[in-house]
């Protein structure tokens, strides 16, 4: 039972990572500047692109969710992936949980003390820091899950 539960706990990581990938680069390609390096890979994408930034517009988002919000969707979709590739947090997985978080809030610190390329917004690291936050909690919530199944097979056996 214990393996079927780590299965399905795998997929669903995988699949909430999809999922969440997938939000923030509708809400780039939607709501962010077409200066960004990344549009120059969506000019041949055809019209599709400029139907859903046409489509974007009757929409009045707040700042934080056009321009921060898509950046902590991606974190947590990040360590969902580390997650689930890992199935856990121990001395080895340590670094690839750390090593994109690190250079996430790195790089907007480094915005704000030495002007790196970029815009300081404290919503960023908001945002970063709360897919943090769930990452720990749902790591946590697995770990409590694992505990209540292996009381429950040492009670049956």
């Amino acid at each position: 039972m214990r393996e079927l539960l780590k299965s399905k706990a795998r997929r669903i990581e995988l699949l909430m990572a999809l999922v969440l990938f997938l939000v923030e680069g509708m809400l780039y390609l939607t709501f962010r500047s077409t200066e960004l390096n990344m549009f120059r890979l969506y000019e041949h994408a055809g019209p599709w692109v400029v139907s859903l930034r046409s489509w974007g517009d009757t929409f009045n988002l707040p700042e934080w969710v056009r321009f921060s919000l898509p950046d902590g969707l991606w974190l947590l979709s990040y360590l969902l992936l580390v997650d689930a590739i890992w199935n856990g947090f121990n001395k080895v997985s340590a670094i690839w949980y750390l090593i994109i978080p690190g250079v996430a809030f790195g790089s907007e610190i480094a915005q704000m003390l030495w002007g790196f390329t970029g815009t300081y917004d404290v919503m960023d690291l908001v945002c970063y820091a709360a897919a943090v936050v769930v990452m720990v909690v749902i790591i946590n919530l697995k770990n409590y899950i694992r505990k209540q199944i292996s009381q429950y097979d040492e009670e049956t056996d």
